[in-house]
């Protein structure tokens, strides 16, 4: 399971029966968690450091939390004082959710710590960036070149790099391809452009190279999947608003 996975699960069930605030914004701060400790489940949240990092009480947190138990988006384990914090784990199916109501709490615990995790996962992954371990662990399959992450390079060094670079660019594209997203050559030149001028709008004096790649994939597949939020419903094709001059209940002819 990767973070896009989730975020789509999340605003299917959505879609089907809306979240309360509260449980919206507690399951996208669940979800920077688990990415800050290595998508390692179950793992630890305090409910009292939840309260004052979402600026609420506890008593909300708590509601929140069970809402989306009850939704089948988490599973979680409460704590047991200042040492034992909860536990909590990021569903993708509701089946997680029957499987912990079916099984006593010790056993779904148990289960959930003797999954085996990808060898990748081991490795330390930079807070600053949400990374998609799935697609990570694809383009190191291609045989791509392996630059050296120790170093931070500036992006002035870092902008010819990635633009000039070829058959990086290949593997980019396959793996935006899976995604739905093709780009010829030189769309995908303009991207990874557009990509460099954001991060000098930022503020950005340079990055590793391997997280800069990175980076780039997810800020591109990010900005494609989510072109269309935000802009004006469309009839047919085409933008507008349709005004309405029937006057009598004979007038609507019943075509929508």
């Amino acid at each position: 399971m990767g973070i896009y996975d989730y975020m789509n699960h999340f605003w299917f069930e959505n879609e089907n029966d809306p979240c309360s605030l509260s449980e919206s914004v507690l399951y996208f701060y669940l979800l920077y968690e688990a990415n800050r400790q290595h998508w390692v489940t179950p793992f630890k949240v305090s409910t009292q450091m939840l309260a004052a990092r979402l600026n609420t009480s506890k008593q909300n947190v708590m509601k929140a939390r069970d809402g989306l138990r009850k939704r089948g988006l988490i599973g979680f384990s409460k704590g047991e004082g200042k040492g034992k914090p909860a536990l909590y784990t990021l569903s993708s199916t509701s089946t997680d959710e029957e499987m912990s109501q079916t099984l006593p709490l010790s056993q779904t615990l148990t289960l959930e710590l003797t999954k085996s995790l990808p060898p990748k996962l081991s490795q330390s992954l930079p807070h600053s960036n949400i990374k998609e371990e799935n697609n990570k662990e694809e383009v190191k399959e291609d045989n791509s070149p392996s630059p050296n992450s120790n170093i931070v390079l500036t992006l002035s060094e870092l902008r010819p790099k990635l633009l000039n670079d070829s058959s990086w660019h290949q593997v980019l594209s396959s793996q935006l391809a899976k995604n739905g997203i093709n780009l010829n050559a030189e769309a995908l030149r303009k991207e990874l452009s557009d990509f460099f001028d954001m991060l000098e709008q930022k503020g950005c004096k340079g990055k590793e190279e391997t997280d800069c790649r990175q980076y780039a994939f997810n800020w591109i597949n990010y900005n494609h999947k989510n072109k269309n939020h935000g802009k004006e419903s469309k009839c047919y094709g085409k933008a507008g608003s349709a005004e309405i001059s029937a006057n009598r209940p004979e007038d609507y002819s019943g075509v929508c």
